[in-house]
This record gives structure tokens, sequence and C-alpha cells, in this order.
């Protein structure tokens, strides 16, 4: 039962998610962009760019 709630408020963000960007007419992230903000929550969140 607990993963059914899990997956349910996955899911809303998700749908959330794409709601907000089609409202911003914004491109989806790139994958160096998803990379570099793993890679920055990895290392403490710094967005500093090398």
């Amino acid at each position: 039962m607990i993963t059914y709630a899990i997956l349910g408020i996955t899911f809303l963000y998700a749908v959330i998610q794409i709601i907000l960007y089609a409202s911003r007419q914004r491109k989806p992230l790139t994958r160096e962009d998803i990379d570099e903000r793993l890679l920055a929550a990895l290392n403490g969140g710094d967005t500093a760019r090398e």
C-alpha cells in the first residue's frame, strides 16, 4: 500500500513538472544539463562550473 502511495506521488510530481515545462514553453533539459545538476547535487550543491 505504501508502494502505491509513493508511485502515485511520483507520478503526480512528473505530471506537474511536465505541465510546468509546457506552460513556460521551456526546452527540456539536455543530458549534459541533467548530468551537471546530478554531479552538483552529489558534490554538496556546488553549481560552479570548472
